[in-house]
């Protein structure tokens, strides 16, 4: 039986280890390095010979970000829904391999109504009765 449930862990680690390395991964590969330091302006470079000539004016290119995209979103709401089911799975499993052998079933059962008044007064009388015929053998 515990060799039955090492698999289980050990697809319930990997899955959590791939998706705690995958997501901030995939989330700076695009701009390594932005708001980290400095202007975050673009600058402007002049150029001049020795002679009276002057290069124009170069604007180097600026990447403007706007978040994650629609697909990360999705990407990171499939992993998340991917890693509470794996976890919900394999907290029922170990409810159910170290529940007693007679309740397995009985985890999972709705709970039942409770009994009319008329019934449970019937049984708690019963059950003075006999308490009182077991006094009196006494």
């Amino acid at each position: 039986m515990r060799l039955r449930r090492l698999p289980i862990r050990a697809c319930a680690l990997a899955l959590a280890t791939v998706a705690a390395l995958a997501l901030p991964a995939s989330a700076f590969a695009a701009a390594p390095f932005t708001g980290l330091g400095g202007s975050t302006s673009s600058s402007t470079t002049t150029t001049s010979t020795s002679s009276t000539t002057t290069a124009a004016p170069v604007a180097l290119p600026t990447t403007t970000s706007s978040g994650l995209s629609t697909l990360a979103y999705v990407g990171i709401g499939v992993v998340a829904i991917a890693l509470f089911a794996t976890i919900i799975y394999v907290i029922r499993r170990d409810a159910h391999i170290h529940a007693p052998r007679h309740a397995v079933r009985e985890i999972d059962k709705e709970r039942g109504t409770v009994a009319p008044r008329t019934e449970r007064i019937k049984r708690s009388r019963a059950k003075a009765k006999a308490a009182r015929r077991a006094r009196r053998r006494r």
